[in-house]
């Protein structure tokens, strides 16, 4: 029999590091958790595939193919897929299943799918942030099972949080004392530093400098000013898709995470970072939150030029 102190052991809980401060979500109902990541994992029966519904909740969003906005979130023919997720972390947990066709990494989806679930990931952030007790949303994406995926099918997820983690409050604390943007002087030296990825209408892909790991990556918008909620959507896909085929390209499919930073109503030039598994964390890292890196940024953003198509060199 199934009691009350039995569901609250498993029940979210938010707790707090006494010697840092920082918070700490506690999630005991995320050991249930099944894996359909490794080397066989496409020969699984994945979870988040089309016809495999019924194994997740009941969608909240979609978007499909055909023009069909009529249909259910969970019948045929939808593109990309939202619910929530099965094993949360905290109250407002949803997963974006990207793409119908089982893809792990992300550089195998086109430009048009891209651009769905950038719309997406923008009606989500706004829905969550709307719900009482949060302020942010923390959009990120685990690839492969190294980078902490559960499963191969590729995907993100969208967490609603009581405040902006404590990374996302250091930026903001050291970009006001510096007294100029920290991203926007990113982006003014990366062509002639040789940093720069790929450029598209209104966002740019670069290497930053320092990188505190081997390949980090940063997508942001030219413009300090704009807000991710409405930013093109078509030019942020194309900035997206171009960095996962370098990615998976030159460097032969590894698992990498990525993460949203931005600062809900305030003053902050919101960016994507990608950050690929190709080393490992070790104790400088862990124990000190320092960062040694061997590999200088340029020459991280050459090999990542090359393993993109030639059209967009």
């Amino acid at each position: 029999m199934v009691t009350d102190a039995d569901r609250d052991d498993v029940r979210p809980r938010r707790l707090v590091e006494p010697t840092t401060g920082r918070p700490i979500l506690m999630a005991p109902i995320r050991q249930g958790r099944p894996f359909f990541t490794g080397p066989d994992a496409i020969a699984k029966d994945c979870p988040f595939c089309p016809g495999q519904e019924h194994r997740t909740p009941k969608a909240i969003d979609s978007c499909r193919r055909n023009g069909s906005p009529d249909a259910g979130h969970d019948e045929p023919g939808w593109t990309v897929r939202a619910f929530p997720n099965k094993y949360p972390a905290n109250d407002h947990h949803i997963v974006v299943a990207e793409g119908d066709v089982h893809h792990e990494q992300s550089g195998d989806l086109d430009v048009a799918t891209w651009c769905d679930v950038v719309a997406m990931w923008q009606r989500l952030v706004q829905t969550i942030e709307r719900e009482p007790g949060v302020q942010c949303a923390f959009l990120f994406k685990n690839v492969g099972q190294p980078a902490g995926a559960s499963i191969a099918h590729s995907h993100s997820q969208v967490i609603g949080l009581g405040e902006p983690p404590p990374r996302l409050q250091l930026e903001q604390r050291s970009a006001a004392a510096l007294g100029h943007c920290p991203w926007c002087a990113t982006i003014a030296g990366a062509g002639a530093g040789g940093r720069l990825v790929v450029r598209t209408s209104d966002h740019v892909v670069v290497t930053p400098d320092p990188p505190k790991l081997p390949y980090e990556t940063w997508v942001l918008p030219l413009r300090c000013d704009d807000d991710f909620l409405t930013t093109p959507i078509e030019s942020l896909a194309t900035a997206l898709q171009a960095l996962f085929v370098a990615i998976r390209d030159a460097l032969r499919r590894p698992a990498w995470n990525l993460w949203l930073h931005r600062m809900p109503g305030q003053p902050f030039h919101w960016h994507f970072e990608l950050q690929p598994r190709t080393g490992q964390l070790a104790g400088l890292e862990l124990g000190g939150d320092m960062y040694i890196n061997s590999l200088p940024a340029a020459a991280a953003a050459q090999r990542l030029r090359g393993g993109l198509p030639q059209g967009l060199r």
